[in-house]
């Protein structure tokens, strides 16, 4: 199976198979959760063959294609430099490589639906399109606008260079385009052609514009360069560390609030809670500009007024925002969706550490009205009677999801044999976040000066600390339960959960080594990485979501709870084997998850296969992890008593 190649700013990317070819039923060129071309390929009246695809930088990818070989040599050279901001632009040469003089048709084949990236992912709908084309002087454009909806997506397509262009086009459901151009090479002759895709805009100068986008893809870059700080090593993690700062920027959302990095491409490039917190908090080394973003966008978005169907609590922080029209039309919840149990949770502990990196108080100033109602919330609405903080297994409504902590999966908590918990659920590692955000939460009263908000925090913290210890510890596996049931029974499984525990404090200081070593053991430990369950129990599956692959950013906070708890040798040991696991894969980059085979058995970590790549918090898990094998597990000058 071919693997995507993309080029991607923030949430407007292109996506191929691997030679940059759409081949793939979800291949097209992508903006704000709409596919805006389903369709967009170049062909000569010759057949070509991919050769080459070099991605230049975030923004710029180049193709190379040839004609077939003939005695040894190719007769036409095509190259495409294609640049991506908010709109899609191509600088596309077509070479005669011979002496002889030569004709050939080149032709682009365009289509699409405007089809939401729900549907793309798999979702049904039962919504009719009516796609209209627009003709332009040079080129063609595509217009939906439904009449029982504000809502309405475009997106024109126009070639500067072609010389006489021909246009055939189809309407109705979905539209198609057919633009062709004879071009007639002399010998060693290039023809260089610009082509603009310009969403929700009308077409301007192709060719200004695409200089204009090459540009300004290049101006990211290095501002991104100059403005972000990478530690300088000359061993194995020097091209790791580099990689993901380069995935990091093509995942930087530039909103009002500050940049914030989408979760991933291609089906989650848009902003997150969870996920855009976990990974401006693994970047923090690298820079402290996308955290304040990340809160700052988080806060505008946090939840006021009860709304079920998108499971909104007041204080409540957003899981997932979308831009497409079935969130318009509100067939999924999306606008935005609170269904999180940590996000909020995960709020306090990045506007803390944030503020302790950067020593800004007016910073923690701003922040604190935020991060009082989410500490309400938690209050208020996060905990059960028992103490815990927990969520329903029922929730059916479209577009919701059964498990709301990070394993989010179907059957993302199970017990050993692979049976699921019924009634609430209350896991492991929220409750190390909710202690550790009332801890950082106190910190940031006092630092407001609303210290009466300080010392219940506290209390609250060590009473969960105790109730959790308590309640959740397996002293026949020494370790901590994955999750307690409805009924409030353990859920036996060895997972990675209990080692976010130690990230997050909660585990008492005469329990840790027991959890870092049974973490360690050969039944989760793979020589890559950590598995997200035991290979021991019946229900493990090396290629499963959550049942036994391996994460990295689940890793890499664990790392950094190893090398909290003083077990820097731990630390190391998964850091290393993430890094090796980047390397060993070619190309220096980690994945969203691969599958839990023993890396004595596989030699290269192995694909998963439907992972996001680049994904934000796998970009950004070698940064934490050289934190944590440094011995850097928290902030600097970090005390957290």
């Amino acid at each position: 199976m071919k693997t995507d190649s993309t080029v991607v700013t923030g949430s407007t990317f292109l996506v191929t198979d691997e030679d940059g070819r759409p081949t793939r039923d979800h291949d097209g060129f992508y903006h704000r959760d709409v596919r805006h071309l389903d369709r967009y390929d170049v062909s000569l009246s010759a057949d070509l063959e991919s050769l080459e695809v070099v991605d230049v930088r975030p923004g710029e990818r180049l193709l190379h294609f040839g004609t077939p070989l003939e005695v040894g040599a190719r007769r036409l050279h095509v190259s495409r430099r294609q640049f991506v901001t908010d709109a899609l632009y191509e600088r596309l040469t077509v070479s005669n490589l011979t002496n002889e003089s030569t004709e050939t048709t080149l032709t682009l084949s365009l289509g699409t639906r405007f089809d939401d990236l729900f549907e793309v992912r798999g979702m049904g709908s039962d919504v009719d399109r009516t796609i209209e084309h627009v003709p332009y002087e040079s080129g063609v454009g595509f217009r939906y606008d439904p009449d029982d909806l504000e809502f309405s997506r475009s997106v024109g397509v126009a070639v500067d260079g072609a010389g006489e262009l021909s246009v055939s086009t189809t309407t109705g459901d979905r539209a198609t385009a057919t633009l062709e151009t004879t071009l007639t090479l002399a010998p060693d002759e290039s023809r260089e052609l610009a082509v603009a895709v310009t969403p929700s805009a009308p077409i301007g100068d192709p060719r200004g514009d695409l200089d204009t986008a090459a540009q300004s893809v290049r101006t990211r870059e290095q501002e991104w360069l100059a403005g972000t700080t990478l530690p300088t090593r000359d061993d194995a993690w020097a091209d790791v560390l580099a990689e993901s700062r380069e995935n990091l920027l093509e995942l930087r959302l530039d909103t009002e609030y500050g940049p914030v990095f989408s979760a991933g491409v291609p089906w989650f490039a848009t902003a997150f809670g969870r996920d855009s917190l976990i990974a401006a908090y693994q970047a923090l080394p690298l820079t402290t500009d996308v955290a304040k973003g990340t809160c700052r966008y988080l806060a505008a978005h946090q939840a006021t007024e009860f709304d079920p169907e998108r499971d909104a609590e007041p204080g409540k922080i957003l899981h997932e925002i979308r831009h497409g029209e079935l969130t318009a039309r509100e067939l999924v919840p999306h606008r935005p969706y609170y269904g999180t149990v940590d996000a909020t949770l995960l709020f306090v502990v990045l506007v803390h550490e944030t503020w302790r990196w950067t020593g800004d108080d007016e910073f923690a100033v701003e922040m604190w009205p935020a991060v009082d109602r989410a500490l309400t919330w938690l209050d208020t609405y996060g905990r059960g009677d028992d103490g815990f903080v927990d969520y329903e297994l029922d929730t059916e409504g479209a577009g919701s999801l059964r498990h709301v902590a990070w394993k989010d999966s179907g059957d993302g908590i199970v017990y050993p044999d692979g049976t699921h918990p019924t009634g609430s659920l209350a896991v492991a590692e929220v409750q190390g976040y909710a202690y550790d955000a009332m801890r950082r939460g106190a910190k940031l009263a006092s630092a407001v000066g609303d210290s009466d908000r300080a010392a219940p925090l506290v209390e609250a913290a060590d009473a969960l600390q105790s109730r959790f210890d308590e309640r959740f510890w397996l002293p026949e596996e020494s370790f901590y339960a994955v999750g307690l049931d409805g009924d409030g029974t353990p859920i036996p499984a060895v997972t990675t959960n209990p080692g976010h525990c130690l990230w997050s404090g909660i585990v008492p200081g005469d329990r840790a080594d027991a959890v870092v070593d049974r973490l360690l053991e050969p039944d989760m430990f793979t020589g890559w990485g950590l598995r997200t369950f035991a290979a021991s129990h019946d229900a493990y599956n090396p290629q499963s979501y959550h049942l036994g692959s391996v994460w990295p950013h689940d890793n890499s906070l664990v790392a950094l709870g190893m090398a909290r708890s003083g077990r820097e040798d731990a630390a190391t040991q998964i850091a290393e084997g993430l890094v090796a696991a980047a390397r060993a894969r070619g190309n220096d980059r980690l994945p969203e998850l691969f599958a839990g085979f023993d890396r004595t058995e596989t030699d290269v970590p192995v694909t998963y296969g439907e992972a996001c790549e680049p994904q934000a918090w796998a970009a950004a898990a070698p940064l934490a992890c050289l934190r944590a094998a440094d011995g850097r597990p928290v902030a600097p000058s970090l005390v957290v008593e």
